[in-house]
This record gives C-alpha cells, structure tokens and sequence, in this order.
C-alpha cells in the first residue's frame, strides 16, 4: 500500500510504503525550559521499509560507521521498521516539579496521532492525522483532525489553531525520544568530527547533523555523541537557529529495551545529574491497540 506523506514535516511530497517515522515545538505554555523547545528545528520524514538494519555506507565514512552502530545499538533498523505503535508520556520537571505531562499514542503506518495533556485545570485531547497537512495563515503546518477541551470539541479558528499547536508538540515531543532513529532520514547530512572528551572525562564519537534548507521552521545544528563502547548515543548539544553559541550538552540516560528496541528513557543537563526530562509508560508494539485513536463518546 502506498500513501502520499509529507517529509519534513509537510515541506516535501513523496509517495512511499505507509512505514514512516516523522519527528522533533512547544513544550507547553508554563513548562517554558528551553531545553524542551529546541527540537522545533526539526521535523520528521518517512522511513522506507528496507531489507537492512543500517545505512548504506560510503567506504571511509565514518559518521556513516557510527550511525549504523548506532541503528544497530537500538535493535536494527528493521526491528524499528516492525514496530507500528508507539506511545509514551513526556514528563518536564523543574526544581523536583512536573512542570508538563503530555500522553502520546501513533499508529506510525497511517498516520493517526492521539495527544492528551492537562494544562491549567482544564483537560485537552486532540486526533489527528501527521500526514494530512494543511499550511494555513499565521499558523504554518496544520494537521487535520479533531480537538476537545474539558470534553467539548473546539471547531473553526479554534480548532485549527489547538491542531496547530498540537503538531508541533508532536514534533517536539517525539524527537526527545526518537531522534537517533532518524540518522538516516533524507535530507539528514552526518559529518564525522572525530573524539570529542565530554564533562565526564570520557571520549565520545562526534557527528554533526546538518539539514537541508526549508526541511524544518528553524535552522538549529546537532551534534550526536556516540558511545564507542556500546554504541549507543550518550548526549546531544545543539545550536538553536543561527545562534553562534552551542546550547547545553544534555545527557541520555537509562537506556531500556522495550518491543524490541531501546530508547533512553532520561535526559540530564549533567551525568548522573538530575532528570530534566523522562519517558514513562513506553510502549513499541508491532498492532495498534484496538479503539486507542476513536473519538470520546458524547
């Protein structure tokens, strides 16, 4: 079966088999840790089904090298590929508070998203489709889809804007997650910068993630850094936009195999430091749980 989906978050048409991961912009009016907006930058694309487990590698490429052990450190390429539903509560906490708790649920083979969140003292859920893009004023990238708040659905600008509001949420939320599955997104260039000796005193694999223009809303910069011993991803650093200033080296953590394959269930602005942000109830399952993405009953 193939569907027209949308790479890059909407800006790139293709048509493709419906196995697809789309990723990282707003972590939620009063959560307002920078950590948490900076994976705006970034959106999501397809992600073919394929025999393979890791990237075509150019002879000598070693970025290349390290983002098939990565892939490989994560379960292999087509565990992920199996992997349909995903669902996960993004937790921010500040100062030893919860500051944003935000559920997610997608079916990642047809695009349904489900999104629910208490903001205030008011309930929000939103259903939507991450394929199903509309680029409207004011609003940029808009899913469709449906919107409640405390129970009553929102429509016309009100709708539309709560949509608008909840894809980037998408975005964000689920590239906090999933960002190393995406090395080999099109439109993602590695650059290899050799060993780089972080604050614990250890020397991690150094890739720089670049972006082609226009594949996101801003132009931010990452750096990957790699275990050479496991293989897995230990941190990031970031340049958020055009900054000069690379942001903070935020710490990947807690790393637990989950349906077959693993994701690093903390981030810490420092090793070992306190969680600044975590993943609770992650679930990777190859079906879709049945009724998880039908609208409340009235």
């Amino acid at each position: 079966m193939t569907k027209q989906v949308a790479d890059k978050r909407g800006r790139r048409w293709t048509t493709r088999r419906t196995t697809r991961m789309l990723a990282p912009a707003e972590v939620g009016r009063g959560a307002g840790a920078a950590l948490a907006t900076l994976a705006v930058a970034l959106g999501g694309c397809g992600v073919d089904r394929g025999g393979s487990d890791a990237p075509e590698l150019a002879v000598g490429d070693t970025a290349a090298v390290y983002a098939a052990r990565l892939i490989g450190a994560l379960g292999g390429r087509q565990a992920w590929d199996r992997t349909r539903y995903v669902s996960f509560r993004w937790v921010v906490e500040r100062e030893g508070a919860v500051v944003a708790d935000r559920e997610h649920s997608w079916d990642r083979y047809d695009g349904r998203y489900r999104l629910a969140f208490d903001e205030g003292e008011r309930s929000h859920l939103s259903l939507f489709d991450v394929d199903r893009l509309r680029d409207l004023p004011e609003l940029g990238k808009t899913p469709e889809g449906r919107v409640w708040v405390d129970g009553v659905e929102l429509t016309g600008a009100g709708a539309d804007s709560a949509l608008a509001r909840a894809y980037r949420i998408f975005i964000n939320d689920t590239y906090w997650l999933l960002m190393p599955f995406k090395w080999d997104d099109p439109g993602v260039h590695l650059g290899w910068e050799g060993m780089r000796r972080l604050e614990d005193g250890r020397e991690y694999a150094t890739v720089h993630l670049t972006f082609d223009r226009g594949l996101g809303v801003t132009e931010d910069q990452y750096w990957g850094f790699v275990d050479p011993e496991t293989g897995r991803m230990a941190a990031w650093q970031y340049h958020l936009g055009r900054s000069e200033a690379p942001g903070d080296v935020i710490w990947w953590e807690d790393w637990t195999e989950v349906g077959g394959v693993r994701f690093a269930m903390s981030r810490r602005s420092e090793p070992d430091g306190p969680r600044v942000i975590y993943f609770e109830d992650v679930v990777a399952a190859p079906r879709v749980p049945d009724g998880r993405f039908d609208p409340p009953t009235p």
